[in-house]
């Protein structure tokens, strides 16, 4: 008797929905979905048609660079407490296959074994160990404590809990031989969580970065709109850091900021998909929580600390319109979806759950077409497996992270203070 019922009501709910689909007219249509339609449209299909186009593109007519090019890197591998990979990330650097190389190790006030494990390299000469007694409490003090010691004519910045691939380094490293770019952003990937987990929010953070890093900065590098060198695993060329100040310490987001510097002196940042590295993501909700209002605020403290970038005059334009782009998608366009989620509730009520259904349907189709898109550009095509992700990634993932970053802008906002 119990299932007849259940099978009853969901088949009336159904008519309803379909009922009510019939009916809405083309202006209704356009006034409830507008967010789908003027901006998740362009971004997700619209920005996988023209990232295969190009593909094909470099298929037929590939990208260039130098494959003798070597200068001298200097590796900088800031560790604050990183006792269970510091050893890993070590052994990661020296096996890369690069010629003239010196990996630099800042241990910043470890209360653990983070120098102990690294001390037996130093003894070695395989690496220069640096030691502060008092942590900085900052990412960027520590980075600047190792660019004191640097010999190389580029940098690598590579965080403690990423571990790069054999050639990462090389590839890394070659589009540097351009003499327009600067500075290089690697692809970072998840390996597993932090403590050896492969839960369900450590793929889904797998997943994340898959759409974020070969979408999103491959069409901003190839837009030249790129605004963020990666703080896991990035190269710059050494007189390029030294011309903007070395790392600011007024922001939580130094790779950010650093990035946005160099934008500001016009310089050219680029997206080399091939020079892959592992990261370590957080395994519990408490810890992924962190960290997201971590960088969300860290990305609010940026675009108001380059706030002049909207009003002063000698910009280039694309670097102008990437500020733009992100401040509206990232800050602008979420405060409006909050609005607009609202407003539909209080206003179309009864109504309300089939403009939900008929939303989730239509975003898991661009989330298909996304997930596709970036399995097929990666270098790792086994990144498709990941598509069995999406109905959580749209149902889940996605909002409760949108409601994370509304809590760190008002954390921003109100000032609390967020460290490494």
């Amino acid at each position: 008797m119990f299932y007849p019922l259940i099978f009853s009501v969901a088949f009336q709910f159904l008519e309803e929905f379909v009922q009510w689909l019939r009916n809405l007219t083309i202006s209704e249509f356009v006034f409830i979905f507008w967010p789908m339609l003027i901006v998740d449209f362009v971004r997700s299909v619209g920005k996988s048609l023209f990232l295969l186009s190009i593909a094909l593109y470099y298929k037929i007519r590939p990208t260039r660079f130098r494959n003798d090019f070597f200068p001298k890197a200097s590796l900088i591998i800031p560790a604050h407490n990183e006792e269970k990979i510091i050893v890993n990330a070590i052994e990661s650097a020296l096996e890369t296959d690069y010629p003239q190389k010196e990996i630099i190790v800042v241990d910043d006030g470890s209360k653990d074994k983070t120098f102990q494990l690294a001390y037996p390299y130093f003894q070695k000469g395989l690496i220069k160990l640096l030691h502060r007694d008092v942590a900085s409490g900052s990412k960027a003090t520590s980075l600047n404590f190792g660019l004191i010691f640097a010999t190389g004519e580029i940098i690598v910045v590579v965080d403690a809990d990423t571990l790069l691939e054999r050639n990462a380094l090389r590839e890394i490293v070659k589009p540097l031989s351009d003499p327009d770019i600067s500075a290089v952003s690697g692809n970072v990937r998840v390996l597993k969580g932090e403590n050896g987990s492969n839960n369900l929010l450590v793929k889904l953070q797998a997943y994340e970065y898959l759409i974020s890093l070969e979408l999103g900065r491959r069409f901003n590098s190839i837009m030249k709109t790129l605004l963020i060198i990666s703080g896991a695993f990035g190269a710059f060329w050494k007189e390029s850091v030294y011309s903007i100040g070395e790392y600011d310490k007024d922001t939580i987001t130094e790779d950010f900021d650093m990035s946005f510097k160099m934008r500001k002196l016009g310089k050219k940042l680029y997206f080399e998909d091939k020079a892959i590295s592992w990261t370590f993501a957080p395994e519990s909700w408490k810890n992924w929580r962190r960290q997201r209002i971590r960088w969300t605020k860290g990305q609010a403290e940026t675009l108001w600390k380059h706030r002049n970038v909207m009003f002063k005059k000698g910009f280039d334009v694309r670097f102008f319109m990437a500020f733009f782009d992100m401040l509206f998608m990232d800050i602008i366009l979420l405060f409006m979806r909050f609005g607009w989620f609202n407003y539909m509730l209080f206003t179309y009520q009864t109504r309300f759950i089939y403009i939900l259904i008929f939303s989730f349907m239509i975003y898991m189709v661009f989330e298909f077409i996304t997930i596709f898109t970036a399995g097929v550009l990666s270098p790792r095509k086994k990144d498709l497996k990941k598509i069995y992700l999406v109905p959580v990634v749209v149902l889940f993932y996605r909002p409760y992270y949108a409601l994370i970053r509304l809590k760190a802008y008002f954390d921003w906002m109100l000032k609390k203070k967020s460290q490494w």
